[in-house]
């Protein structure tokens, strides 16, 4: 008696998964290579033309080629998946007819810092001046290390000064603003170099604390929290890397904070109520001239309208 074994015929399934896998590689992989040879000539070409909007002509194309679904042993990809590799790539765009409307506005009015930071003179380069002004702000401003300010500093804010080394130094030693504001932060932040003035560092803050400690001496706590506007400060340097002006306070935005609108010490006394008794350290308000002036402007269009109204001026 002969015993007769029957071997299961091998899934089709098992022998093709790999090629089937290829099969949906290559599918995927082929139109993302030709895209990006396409994309990278394009930049070439229309590099110039990069800001111009879209135009009808202007389409996207679908790098995922559709998958068959219910193949056995391979899992079929998620919308997400699809929203996903299409993300990765940039749409492909026709050229605009005409080229980039704001190309001739771009040459003409942006300058090219690059290159005008590449052809300074100046021997300190931008990353160091940078780093010594950061230097400087740590040693409360030069006053805690008076040799990083040079023989001729001076101290500019949109009130107070010119101050010399000696006041700048005399006066901010004596300023705890760390005693009144235990928690506060100066928040600097986009420290650049002048391109205009390659010795120059430009930097912006935005100063926050709460006033829980006696303030210049005679002000007690409040409890109040001081937001001020961003403001601008600068520092310009000497060949030998000292500071010779140091400029602060002046206000970007006189909307936000609670200082009135106003920048450095000014608008913190204001803030916590102390707010100093001259003009200067108050927040802007119209002059009696300024709000005649507008009146009588606004009057004078009006009247201007009546009288073309009644027909004189024409011809």
């Amino acid at each position: 008696r002969h015993r007769t074994t029957t071997r299961a015929s091998p899934s089709p399934y098992k022998f093709n998964k790999e090629r089937i896998m290829s099969a949906v590689i290559s599918q995927i992989a082929s139109p993302v290579a030709a895209r990006a040879a396409v994309t990278r000539q394009s930049t070439r070409v229309t590099s110039a033309s990069s800001f111009s909007s879209p135009s009808p002509s202007q389409r996207r194309v679908d790098i995922v080629p559709s998958i068959p679904k219910n193949v056995p042993g391979v899992r079929s990809p998620s919308r997400r998946s699809f929203r996903l590799v299409n993300a990765v790539a940039a749409p492909v765009m026709d050229a605009a007819p005409g080229g980039d409307p704001f190309s001739a506005f771009f040459a003409e009015q942006m300058l090219d810092e690059t290159a005008m930071l590449a052809a300074s003179t100046f021997p300190i380069s931008p990353m160091e001046l940078i780093a010594k002004t950061k230097g400087i702000l740590a040693t409360n401003n030069g006053a805690g290390d008076p040799s990083r300010l040079a023989a001729d500093f001076r101290f500019v804010a949109p009130v107070v000064g010119p101050l010399s080394k000696e006041k700048f130094i005399a006066a901010f030693s004596s300023f705890k603003l760390e005693e009144a504001f235990p928690d506060a932060v100066a928040n600097f932040y986009a420290f650049r170099v002048d391109p205009f003035e390659t010795n120059r560092v430009w930097f912006d803050s935005r100063f926050k604390g709460t006033h829980t400690g006696p303030f210049a001496g005679s002000i007690k706590p409040t409890g109040i929290t001081v937001e001020t506007p961003p403001q601008t400060s600068s520092m310009r340097f000497n060949e030998q890397g000292e500071c010779t002006q140091m400029t602060v306070g002046y206000v970007l935005d006189k909307q936000l904070g609670n200082t009135g609108g106003l920048g450095g010490v000014f608008g913190i006394l204001y803030a916590i109520g102390s707010g100093l008794p001259f003009p200067e350290a108050q927040p802007w308000a119209k002059s009696l001239r300024y709000s005649l002036f507008n009146k009588l402007g606004g009057f004078m269009t009006k009247l201007q309208g009546f009288l073309k109204g009644l027909g004189f001026g024409k011809k």
